[in-house]
């Protein structure tokens, strides 16, 4: 199949969603013919138009690993012409362009589902309800609507889709466990050794809550046997390493490359997901994919509840008193947090990244 596969970044690092496009397009270029339509580096079979950030919010775009692209209508109408099928990643003004011409040569389009109008709002300060639902509908009504098929990372962002009334068919691709996020040995820090590890992984933003997490760790009673490491980068940076040294053993930031990261969640003995806004939570998947079990938020803005393995797994969202208490009780019972590692990781291999692509590609030759 000619694919188009269009995306307003690529290149990024600190953001998951552009990391699972990166995967995708990764998988798709030794299958099939595909055109990346982009911003950032040249390379082959990429066509990369120029980028910008609105101006006061260039900051917390940056952070976000979110930008537009400002598309030449020409190259791209060259571009779709040859295509037999136009993927389009996010809803921007690039994809408004290339949807519209998609649509105008006649086309199949597949719209993926990975903007949460929630996250965008926290992230500047405009977290009203209201606002919200007008933009779910204002994207579906614009992008969502007007696709041939769409793709939802969760059972959680497919119902989101569906209670703001898309019509369109959806279906769930998951962004899926790569092979390399397994089991393996791993030998901890010498500085660690004696020390309960929790580790959180994801961008240093607010709705990722680190800050409840150490305020838990705060108020435990085993405050002077936990150990903190946070991987990530993001605004709240110099924040959140204040926040952290406060704790009895500081908390350890770093921003690790994948292979560090796999080992970290080899040799870590609890994953803390406490962020309240996710389509899926790819972080979540990757950890227990590798065996770290995975204590939770059960936030009604984010599908990582899904891969908790029971409600011990779970803490009520934003509620320091349930996470220190659900804390507590797998650091009192470490023997039995350990014995849910094969649990984890058997309800990770649901969600293999092959299986993934290889169901995208059937949809997409099915439209084709």
């Amino acid at each position: 199949m000619k694919i188009v596969f269009v995306a307003d970044n690529v290149d990024g690092e600190r953001s998951g969603g552009v990391v699972s496009t990166r995967r995708f397009i990764d998988y798709f270029k030794k299958t099939d013919d595909l055109t990346v339509v982009s911003s950032g580096k040249a390379d082959d079979n990429k066509i990369v138009f120029p980028a910008f950030y609105v101006p006061f919010a260039k900051k917390q775009m940056q952070e976000m690993d979110f930008l537009f692209v400002w598309p030449n209508k020409k190259n791209l109408k060259q571009a779709i012409q040859a295509a037999d099928l136009v993927h389009i990643q996010f809803p921007f003004i690039l994809g408004y362009q290339a949807l519209k011409i998609a649509r105008q040569l006649n086309k199949p389009v597949v719209f993926g589902f990975h903007v949460q109008p929630e996250n965008l709002m926290w992230n500047i300060g405009l977290d009203y309800d209201w606002l919200n639902a007008f933009l779910y509908r204002f994207f579906i009504r614009t992008f969502y609507s007007k696709a041939d098929l769409v793709f939802a990372p969760s059972e959680f962002a497919k119902q989101m889709l569906e209670k703001y009334a898309l019509q369109v068919p959806i279906e769930i691709i998951s962004n899926g466990l790569p092979k390399q996020f397994k089991p393996k040995q791993s030998v901890r820090e010498p500085e660690f050794i004696d020390k309960f590890v929790i580790l959180m992984v994801g961008r240093l933003a607010k709705e990722k809550r680190h800050d409840l997490v150490m305020q838990a760790i705060q108020q435990s009673k085993f405050k002077d046997k936990i150990q903190l490491v946070v991987t990530g980068q993001g605004s709240l940076r110099a924040e959140l390493i204040e926040l952290g040294n406060a704790l009895p053993n500081p908390a350890f930031f770093e921003y690790v490359s994948q292979e560090k990261l796999i080992s970290l969640f080899n040799s870590s003995d609890l994953f803390i997901h406490a962020s309240e806004i996710e389509l899926e939570g790819m972080a979540v998947l990757e950890a227990i994919g590798c065996g770290l079990p995975a204590l939770i938020s059960d936030a009604e803005h984010s599908a990582s509840a899904q891969f908790a393995l029971n409600e011990d797994f779970l803490f009520t969202a934003g509620d320091v008193d349930s996470l220190r208490t659900k804390m507590d009780y797998w650091i009192e019972h470490e023997e039995l947090l350990k014995g849910s590692k094969q649990a984890y990781l058997e309800k990770a291999q649901s969600y293999a990244f092959e299986a993934s692509v290889q169901k995208a590609r059937e949809l997409y030759q099915g439209l084709v």
